[in-house]
């Protein structure tokens, strides 16, 4: 095959990878990846999901949660390196979820994380790799191998990364044991990207799909979330979510009233006397949290039933301690008796 042949056939374009440029130094990447899996019991599958963002500007970059496979992250960097010249320097995982953490190994470049992260990664990757082998299926997954973090990041540590600045937030005991948050407050940098604002990069604690409540709680997610509030970024990224100028505040709103809905839900069941087993079965999803088409509506209930059973237990134990009702939450469920 010609040499010019050969060079259009390495950049050529994966369809499935769509680079959108948020701000000059920052830019995503929504993925999704359709499942392998065929059964009947598995045909309400939620297809995976997940956001990669993409940091710095030049020859360098530093790739946040590269994605759920080797081949993913081969199509990043070769999609880096055709269309901007630029290659990876750098991994950073917020936190461990297969879907951000399973590319690392394609790339060769230095991975950091939180230690609670790395732990997390150390326990739960090797049934993640089998878990999602399985349902997106052997092709999909080939090359794919677990590289732990080897660089820790610390609570208020900073990295520079082009012409931003970036401050390391530990949120413990939220979306998962460990999320990391990275913040660009606009104060101290440079005067273009002053005008530009701050931004967050808010991992899986902000989603745009559907909250999952997974290895973490509703109260500490509640607390992570007054954390990014009072931060008032000008940018938010997130799980398939990116909310700018005069959006960031509602996106936060938006998860905040969910998980505080969900605890309330649990509550006002207990004061009337009723089981965990009674007090979901006339759940149904929020209606300000639509799925993302027909087909994964019934994706979405199991999703939610999951987080109520989660926050069902949290509730409980509040409302067995006699503890007060959380006051971040508002007013105490009105129980109608």
């Amino acid at each position: 095959m010609p040499t010019t042949q050969k060079a259009r056939n390495a950049c050529a374009p994966d369809e499935a990878l769509v680079l959108q440029q948020v701000l000059p130094d920052v830019a995503v990447v929504h993925g999704r990846w359709p499942v392998a899996l065929s059964s009947a019991a598995d045909a309400v599958h939620a297809e995976p999901l997940a956001t990669t963002v993409v940091l710095g500007q030049g020859a360098e970059r530093t790739v946040v949660d590269p994605g759920p496979s080797h081949h993913v992250g081969q199509a990043l960097h070769k999609s880096l390196w055709c269309q901007q010249g630029a290659r990876v320097t750098a991994l950073i995982n917020t936190h461990a979820h297969a879907e951000q953490v399973l590319a690392n190994s394609a790339m060769a470049v230095p991975v950091s994380a939180l230690a609670g992260t790395a732990l997390a990664m150390q326990r739960r990757c090797p049934q993640c790799l089998a878990s999602l082998t399985r349902e997106l299926g052997e092709a999909a997954m080939q090359g794919t191998r677990i590289v732990w973090p080897q660089i820790v990041l610390h609570e208020g540590q900073w990295l520079q990364i082009g012409e931003r600045a970036w401050r390391v937030q530990e949120m413990r005991q939220a979306h998962t044991e460990n999320d990391l948050v990275l913040w660009s407050p606009p104060q101290g940098m440079s005067v273009k990207a002053q005008r530009q604002g701050g931004v967050v990069l808010a991992g899986g604690l902000v989603d745009g799909r559907w909250p999952v409540l997974a290895q973490g709680s509703v109260l500490g997610w509640l607390a992570a979330l007054d954390r990014l509030k009072a931060m008032q970024p000008d940018w938010l990224i997130g799980q398939h979510l990116v909310a700018g100028p005069q959006q960031v505040q509602p996106a936060l709103q938006r998860q905040f009233h969910y998980l505080c809905r969900i605890l309330g839900h649990a509550w006002s069941r207990l004061e009337l006397g009723q089981s965990e087993a009674e007090g979901v079965q006339d759940l149904v999803p929020p209606l300000d949290w639509p799925a993302p088409d027909a087909g994964q509506m019934q994706a979405w209930r199991q999703q939610h039933l999951f987080n109520q059973r989660r926050a069902w237990r949290e509730a409980e134990q509040l409302w067995l301690d006699q503890q007060d009702w959380p006051r971040a939450c508002g007013s105490v469920p009105d129980v109608r008796r």
